[in-house]
Parts: C-alpha cells; structure tokens; sequence
C-alpha cells in the first residue's frame, strides 16, 4: 500500500534538492489548518518537519530519518488525527540534464484508518509535488 510518484524538474540535484528541503514554505500548500501555516524542514537526521501557524504555534508531522544532500531526505508523517507514523521517502536522481524525483509513501497498511486516509494523500502528493514542480523550475 505504499504510493509512489515521480516527475522531472530540469534542474540539477543539487538545486532540486535545496528546493524541496531548505524552500519547503515557499511551496508546500498551506497545511492542515489553513492558508497561514508555513511548512518548515529542519535539515538535519533528527530534524523536525512542522507546521508553523500564524500565531507561532507549531505542528510536528515528523522527524527527518535520512538527509543526504543531494541525494535523499526521508521523514516521519503522522496527520494530526492518526495515531500511527508513515514513512515519507524522497530521492532525487540524476536525469540527462534534469533530475528526476522519486517519492515513496509507505506505511499505510498498518491500519484501517490509514488505508482509508491513502485514498486522498495518493492525489494528494501529485498536487503537492505540482507546487514543487513549478517552484523548482522556476529555481536558480
């Protein structure tokens, strides 16, 4: 039960990478709860992937598992209302002049309320990873 996606950006690694991971917020689509939350990435193993709403609270989704630059980074998800973690793994891959990114999603037959959640996050990382698409192509 795991998704899996993959587009192309025609920038390098390098600049893909530092897209998805360090420029998070100025792509990623406003979150669980609302237009005023930003998403934050601390890039590190054992860094926070978070929400930060308007008002300066916070929402851990997760924690970085894997972060090597240009590589791959992984991270924990839990949505608020879950009380299992999934595991989000992303790789970015070397394509002619371009890079191609990989996602995995896995995790979600851990329980019924996950299998049931997959449905939306399937068509959701293609929205998703549209913002970043366009973000990314637009990168110097």
């Amino acid at each position: 039960m795991t998704i899996r996606k993959s587009i192309r950006v025609e920038r390098s690694r390098e600049i893909a990478f530092r897209v998805f991971c360090t420029e998070i917020g100025a792509w990623w689509p406003g979150g669980f709860g609302g237009d005023d939350i930003i998403m934050m990435l601390e890039t590190r193993v054992g860094g926070r992937l978070f929400e930060k709403r308007a008002d300066g609270t916070e929402y851990v989704i997760g924690l970085v598992t894997t972060y090597e630059p240009p590589r791959a980074v992984a991270f924990t998800w839990r949505a608020p209302s879950w009380e299992l973690t999934t595991q989000v793994e992303v790789r970015f891959v070397a394509d002619g002049t371009g890079t191609r990114i990989e996602l995995e999603h896995s995790g979600f037959d851990q329980d019924e309320k996950l299998r049931e959640a997959r449905k939306s996050y399937d068509g959701g990382w293609e929205f998703v990873l549209g913002r970043y698409q366009s973000k990314a192509d637009a990168a110097a």
